[in-house]
């Protein structure tokens, strides 16, 4: 486990037939007295033929949805920032 902007995530592939590896991204919350998974990425369509490319994946899909997230909620406080005006 590491942490990535305050919040904990982890990644692990997932076995599947063939030899081959299926990334899972965990993103914990960001109270480091709590484990409360918060999102679970488990992406069907990513396959990886090395278990390390695939943990890789899931790390990086964990940064991906925590940094969208940071994204929306900035967006969201600057729509916040200025009252509505109806015309």
């Amino acid at each position: 486990m590491q942490p990535y902007k305050q919040h904990p995530i982890y990644g692990i592939a997932v076995s599947e037939p063939g030899k081959r590896w299926r990334p899972k991204g965990l993103v914990f919350a960001p109270d480091l007295n709590c484990t409360l998974e918060v999102k679970r990425l488990e992406p069907s369509d990513l396959i990886f033929t090395t278990k390390k490319a695939a943990e890789e994946q899931a790390l990086k899909l964990c940064k991906a949805w925590i940094d969208a997230k940071e994204s929306e909620s900035h967006s969201a406080a600057k729509d916040s920032d200025f009252p509505k005006v109806k015309l």
